[in-house]
């Protein structure tokens, strides 16, 4: 349903998504319809849409799209894409890293994909 994040994407490091404003806006003046961030956003998260009839993407569910992520903003040539200030993401991260929650985090899911952890030889 749109307006709502998908399960898995409802929690950010344990916040409730929908309290993090965070998510693109369109100007509709300056999108040409090419659809880049469509498939910059990628079909898993489905942050995006396409409006037909205008001929023109659309921000269907905000609420699923990466907190602090911009690609889709880096990616439009026409700098149709804005997001909010991202000064309030960047305090939550660092409340994440001062309290430990990020640190142990990053330990779980090494943990839990010891392929991710660079060996370095002796």
């Amino acid at each position: 349903m749109p307006g709502e994040a998908k399960p898995d994407f409802s929690k950010w490091h344990g916040m409730d998504r929908n309290a993090i404003k965070w998510g693109p806006v369109i100007d509709e003046t300056k999108c040409v319809g090419c659809g880049f961030c469509v498939v910059q956003c990628s079909e898993r998260r489905n942050v995006f849409g396409y409006d037909e009839q205008k001929r023109k993407a659309v921000v269907l569910d905000p609420e699923n799209c990466m907190v602090g992520c911009n690609n889709c903003q880096v990616a439009c040539l026409w700098d149709a894409i804005s997001f909010p200030d991202a000064s309030g993401i960047r305090d939550l991260a660092k409340q994440l890293v001062e309290s430990g929650k990020a640190k142990e985090e990053l330990e779980e899911r090494l943990k839990k994909n010891p392929g991710l952890k660079l060996e370095l030889p002796p």
